[in-house]
């Protein structure tokens, strides 16, 4: 227990505001920490059989359009651009062992950089995306983890191999609309210092059927 005999060249008034203050945040991190607890464990699957969010569902071949953003070491960005992607999706709310939410997924996108003279860059790419929690239980702000390999043309460099992974959040994750952000760190197999680099993505996929 922190007392003013310890700290006798502190204001005794400053020390009192100082341990109040900090006892009051730490009960209000508990209180805040005990609530989500008890809201997580009330909400997750399986709830009612009618519960869609518990429902299990795979999709194949989604359409998918994207906008997305690379940065790399060098001076001929950024890169702007826009692709089109093919995926699968599935959505497993359970408390079985496994990601809850995942994607498999191809894509290829057209990017345009902000340097004059740099002409278009080309990027494609597979990989997956896989959710951090087993029973997310939820349609909404689910994180995940992806890893894709793929690679960049230009005119000028002709193709680069590359590896990215990063962190991203579905942001809406249903079988009819499924809406993902990600942020990658991207490592090209050649000239790492200079291609290697920042690449984000926003993806918006459909169900036709």
């Amino acid at each position: 227990m922190v007392s003013e005999r310890d700290y006798p060249s502190v204001s005794p008034g400053l020390l009192r505001a100082l341990c109040g203050g900090t006892i009051a945040t730490v009960k209000r991190l508990v209180v805040i920490a005990a609530l989500l607890v008890a809201s997580r464990a009330h909400a997750e699957c399986p709830t009612t059989p009618d519960d869609p969010v518990c429902r299990p569902w795979t999709s194949i071949l989604l359409p998918t359009v994207y906008a997305t953003y690379y940065a790399p070491n060098d001076a001929t960005g950024p890169w702007f651009g826009a692709g089109l992607e093919v995926s699968g999706a599935w959505s497993d709310n359970t408390p079985a062992f496994g990601p809850s939410q995942g994607k498999l997924r191809f894509d290829i996108g057209a990017l345009r950089s902000s340097t004059m003279g740099t002409g278009t860059m080309v990027m494609y790419r597979g990989g997956a995306q896989v959710s951090i929690e087993r029973n997310a239980s939820r349609p909404w702000f689910i994180p995940y983890f992806n890893v894709d390999i793929g690679g960049l043309w230009t005119s000028a460099t002709g193709s680069r191999a590359f590896m990215d992974g990063g962190l991203g959040v579905y942001l809406w994750h249903r079988r009819s609309v499924i809406v993902d952000l990600e942020i990658d760190g991207l490592l090209p197999f050649s000239d790492p210092g200079k291609l290697g680099g920042l690449h984000t993505q926003l993806a918006a996929s459909f169900a036709l059927w």
